[in-house]
């Protein structure tokens, strides 16, 4: 397939420091040519900037200081500074699993034209001793959306048709902005589901340590777009609850192995 559709992978970094440096390695040795790679970054002093500029990128490099507040402000901006057809969200420390991730893909949109699609993701810990495979869904139901975010978006791929007719994110949300983003997504058409990894998921995030925040926010999001009978929402807050409690356990696995 020739290299002639445009890709943007948008990261988005706290600062500039070696998880970045680790994401640009990583998609600069990407096999596909047509990648811009857009990095937005919250704060950085001159010398930090200066490296990412003297960064010998593969791909087509751009870096932006983010304007505005939180994890949706920086999607957002990605967006507005993108320019490619697809557009991939993968943050700082995150990492493809291997050099022809993309070119795969795009092979898929290539065929299929889809709005998005979806492939799997291995989450790791932060220095890689934990791994955990998340196995694509054999088949997609909107209810997936009641337990949680069914799809990561380290690897999931939006149209730039699909962005157009979504929006952006939702920049009061602290959390769980791309849930919310996904669930509307969802309304107006079903994932492609790719079945094979994508990425490796950084698990030190915000988004994974603060659990109980996440599980707040994932309730009011879902209660907004769902309509669940008392008992039926008892049975799925339950179980989020649970899932919570498990995943704070392993906050301290996640930060140190």
């Amino acid at each position: 397939m020739p290299n002639t559709i445009y890709i943007d992978v948008i990261t988005i970094s706290n600062k500039i420091d070696n998880a970045l440096f680790t994401t640009l390695n990583n998609v600069s040795k990407q096999s596909y040519k047509a990648i811009n790679h857009i990095i937005i970054y919250r704060q950085a002093a001159d010398n930090e900037i200066e490296r990412l500029q003297n960064f010998d990128s593969q791909k087509n490099l751009s870096y932006y200081s983010q304007k505005g507040k939180g994890i949706a402000s920086a999607f957002n901006n990605g967006i507005d500074h993108s320019k490619g057809e697809i557009i991939l969200f993968l943050n700082a420390g995150d990492t493809l699993v291997n050099n022809n991730v993309i070119h795969r893909v795009m092979e898929s949109y290539a065929g299929e034209k889809w709005l998005w699609a979806t492939g799997e993701t291995i989450s790791v810990s932060k220095n890689r001793y934990l791994q955990n495979h998340r196995p694509q869904h054999k088949t997609w139901d909107s209810n997936l959306f009641l337990y949680g975010n069914p799809v990561c978006h380290q690897s999931t791929f939006y149209s730039r048709n699909l962005i157009d007719l979504v929006g952006k994110y939702n920049e009061s949300l602290s959390i769980e902005m791309d849930y919310e983003y996904n669930v509307r997504a969802n309304l107006l058409s079903s994932p492609t589901l790719l079945y094979f990894p994508i990425a490796y998921y950084d698990t030190t995030g915000v988004s994974s340590v603060r659990v109980f925040r996440q599980f707040n926010n994932h309730r009011r999001i879902r209660d907004r777009y769902f309509s669940l009978s008392k008992p039926n929402r008892l049975k799925v807050d339950t179980y989020c609850l649970l899932k919570s409690i498990f995943r704070l356990a392993m906050v301290p696995a996640k930060l140190w192995l």
